[in-house]
This record gives C-alpha cells, sequence and structure tokens, in this order.
C-alpha cells in the first residue's frame, strides 16, 4: 500500500480515494494513468448498442426477456428495452 496523506488529497481525488474503499495503489494507478485527462463519465453504465445486440441476440434465440428484470439490470427504461425487442422482434418476421 502507497502512504498518502489523505488530508492533503485535492477533493476530486479524495472523492475517488473513498469511492475505492481507501485503496491506495487503486489510487495511484488510477492517477498515473489518467491524470491531466477530462473524465466524463456516461449516465450509463452499459453501451446502449452493446444492449441493443444482447437483446438481438435473446430474440433470436427466442428467449423470454422480462422488461422489467432488463431494465433494472442495464439502466434503461422500460419503454426503450420494449422499443429495442419490438424491433428485434420485426426484424426476425423479415427475415423468416
Amino acid at each position: 500500500m502507497v502512504d498518502l496523506d489523505e488530508d492533503a488529497l485535492h477533493s476530486t481525488y479524495s472523492e475517488i480515494y473513498k469511492v475505492l474503499g481507501k485503496d491506495s495503489d487503486a489510487l495511484m494507478n488510477l492517477f498515473e494513468k489518467m491524470s491531466g485527462q477530462q473524465l466524463n463519465l456516461p449516465v450509463h453504465l452499459y453501451d446502449p448498442e452493446m444492449v441493443k445486440t444482447k437483446l438481438n441476440e435473446r430474440v433470436i434465440r427466442h428467449e423470454s426477456i422480462d422488461v422489467n428484470e432488463a431494465a433494472e439490470y442495464y439502466g434503461y427504461s422500460r419503454r426503450w428495452i420494449r422499443t429495442v425487442i419490438r424491433d428485434a422482434e420485426r426484424q426476425e418476421k423479415e427475415k423468416g
């Protein structure tokens, strides 16, 4: 573990340090790799195109998809999930 002076950390790094569970090695790794860069974090953890791909694959395999469960898991609205599923089902019908 790297010895840090927690009281002297920049407020941004202090918050990150807390989020990392006060893991000084993780903080130093992040600092060394990313310091000086502007970081803009997306609102969603999962990429929408990848979520569409995953849901499309499930539609192709005729798997049941619980819209509420998928919306909660991926962090998108139920309406968006339903639209993706509906579009995938429409594409499957056109192929078949």
